[in-house]
């Protein structure tokens, strides 16, 4: 399920990659934690959503900058803060969320023997 939006500055398919890459690495986790169970899978799939959200929303602020300008109700031109960063920062809270969720950090990965150093 891709929910990308296609902005200027936005290169969809490295996105997709990423994604992709993401949600292998995810699985691959939960197999060698041997918790690959459909309810962490969903977890993973509701946190790649969140990250291309995250990805939309870099993008909608990196083109439309941090802060708007746009007429009030009387008609003066104003500047407001994008809503896009509130979103950011509450995507990215959701996604720290459904890590925390899966127990997943720096301490508790499990590299496979030939990813070691």
């Amino acid at each position: 399920m891709t929910i990308l939006n296609r902005g200027e500055n936005m290169d969809v398919k490295k996105v997709i990659e990423k994604a992709e890459a993401l949600r292998e690495s995810f699985v691959s986790q939960l197999e060698r934690h041997g918790a690959d169970i459909d309810l962490f899978v969903y977890l993973i799939d509701d946190y790649i959503s969140l990250f291309e959200i995250s990805e939309n929303l870099k993008a909608d602020i990196a083109e439309q900058g941090e802060i708007l300008k746009e007429k009030n109700s009387a008609g003066c031109e104003v500047r407001k803060i994008n809503p896009a960063i509130k979103e950011l920062r509450d995507t990215n809270k959701s996604m720290l969320a459904i890590l925390k969720q899966l127990d997943l950090s720096i301490s508790n990965v499990i590299l496979e023997d030939d990813d070691e150093l």
